[in-house]
């Protein structure tokens, strides 16, 4: 769904304010305050080596993901896309953030009762027709086990060795897309983890890259590319990754927002501390 930036409604039709014209001012500090909105440091989680990268269509995103430690010692994730694009999208992003990390820290929701409250207050705010696709994950790194619900969002996947070939293990368990549908419930999924597995998290505009002839890059290359790098670091394998859309397009024009995570599992002895700055968008 494409929205107009110079307006943005609300379910009951309320305009919420005036135009912000892409290039102004007013529109640099909206990307810089949603550039702040993206972590920035990650926490260190006992065998797990991590990294995550995002990069803007438009200098607003609508491409959300965060990453963060809970009190049980567990990695929390959450992968999302805003349906529309510009400011309006950016503002359901900021609005995604600020409910997920408020929400996490009310006592200990179960996922899919999480995922719940994130689409019952959704719903109120959502444009008609608007949406957000969402993926949620807790990892616990004692029991090497991931838990998520999938609401609506582009499947992750595991990649896991057995032998010389690799087995894609999607991750789809969950329910429908967020704030479209009155009422909504959600399903968790778990898989259990070995080191060597590896996690891919991901929004659309990845595949959907596109080149001066309109060709996509496609799901069978995106898959390719991992498994051909899946043995390096995680930073490693998301850099390959966003180069390689980027020598597709050849300079074409992105037209979507693309988001890419990865996290591999290790032995805990092996894994270094993580608590290091970390750039998670490149320069509008």
């Amino acid at each position: 769904m494409t929205l107009n930036p110079s307006t943005f409604n609300v379910r009951n039709g309320t305009p919420t304010g005036p135009s912000i014209n892409p290039g102004s001012a007013e529109w640099e500090a909206a990307r810089l305050v949603q550039e702040r909105l993206f972590p920035a440091m990650r926490p260190a989680i006992p065998g797990l080596d991590y990294f995550g990268d995002w990069r803007p269509a438009g200098g607003l995103s609508g491409d959300y993901i965060d990453y963060f430690a809970l009190n049980t010692g567990n990695l929390g994730l959450a992968v999302g896309d805003v349906s529309g694009k510009g400011l309006p999208a950016a503002l359901l992003t900021s609005s995604l953030h600020s409910t997920i990390r408020a929400l996490r820290f009310t006592g200990n929701p179960s996922l899919p009762e999480l995922v719940r409250s994130i689409h019952e207050l959704f719903y109120e705010i959502c444009p008609d027709n608007g949406y957000v696709t969402l993926f949620v994950a807790r990892y616990d790194p004692r029991a090497q086990r991931l838990h998520y619900v999938n609401a609506g969002h582009e499947p992750p996947f595991v990649l896991r060795k057995t032998g010389k070939l690799y087995r894609t293990i999607f991750l789809e368990t969950g329910g429908p897309v967020i704030g479209m549908l009155r009422k909504s419930s959600y399903r968790e999924g778990a898989v259990s983890l070995s080191p060597g597995d590896l996690v891919v998290a991901y929004t659309d505009g990845l595949c959907e890259t596109r080149n001066s002839a309109g060709e996509e890059w496609g799901w069978p290359r995106f898959l390719e590319k991992v498994e051909a790098c899946a043995d390096r670091k995680a930073r490693d394998i998301v850099d390959v990754v966003m180069r390689e859309t980027e020598t597709f397009a050849a300079g074409a024009p992105q037209s979507d927002d693309v988001t890419l995570w990865a996290g591999k599992v290790e032995d805990a002895a092996v894994n270094e501390p993580l608590w290091e700055a970390e750039c998670v968008a490149a320069a509008a």
